[in-house]
């Protein structure tokens, strides 16, 4: 099974289970605010308060949660050394490397892979990092506010990283999608949901020349499962 190494082996350094602190989503060019229509009637959000490293890791997806992908523990260090040349695209950066600001009070990972040999050796990492509210909602914020300004940028890998907003999912209580594209390389997608004061981060990258996508499937069940817990 092949999985590409340039943006999947930075993100594969940074989930830890402690920190410092189908279908497809992420086409298109929209993100869901929170305070858009789609939000405003919705359900009460989840609780303003961090939940507990052990709610956090009941809440991630395990063994055989998701038809079609066999999702296993990503117990690997924090990695947040990587710069974005403008500034302006830190956060974009600081997705990609799995190390955003603020730094969560806890961070769970998982890596899931399709189990169909089609996929090409594509796998998606899944983040589950626990915040006060507040915190929870800047880390949304700053990426959509990056988005609006970057547009390309250098640093964190030895080339040129486009970058391009996307469609986020009607999920949880505030989402963003976007794709980056290092030159030479097929495209890795992103996808951010925060649920209540928890951020969950999709990053899929593709083991085929075509551009990745996050599975619909794993966003959905990954924030029922985590507003369930």
């Amino acid at each position: 099974m092949r999985i590409r190494t340039t943006a999947a082996v930075l993100l594969a350094a940074v989930l830890a289970t402690g920190c410092a602190g189908g279908g497809s989503a992420g086409g298109g060019s929209d993100t869901k605010g929170r305070d858009g229509a789609s939000a405003a009637a919705r359900l009460p959000e989840e609780p303003a308060v961090a939940l507990g490293a052990d709610e956090v890791e009941a809440a991630a997806l395990s063994g055989g949660d998701v038809e079609g992908f066999t999702i296993t523990d990503y117990p690997v260090k924090p990695h947040g050394d990587s710069t974005a040349r403008p500034p302006s695209c830190q956060p974009l950066e600081n997705m990609r490397t799995g190390a955003p600001d603020p730094a969560p009070r806890t961070l769970v990972g998982r890596l899931a892979y399709p189990d169909s040999a089609a996929a090409g050796g594509s796998a998606t990492t899944i983040g589950l990092m626990a915040y006060d509210r507040a915190d929870a909602e800047d880390v949304l914020d700053g990426v959509r506010a990056a988005l609006k300004r970057c547009t390309a940028y250098e640093g964190g890998v030895p080339a040129r990283t486009t970058a391009t907003a996307g469609a986020a999912p009607d999920t949880g209580d505030d989402a963003v999608a976007f794709s980056l594209q290092t030159e030479g390389h097929t495209a890795d997608a992103f996808v951010i949901v925060r649920s209540g004061a928890t951020v969950v981060l999709f990053f899929t990258a593709s083991g085929t020349d075509s551009p990745a996508q996050v599975p619909d499937a794993l966003v959905a069940e990954q924030i029922k499962k985590l507003e369930q817990a």
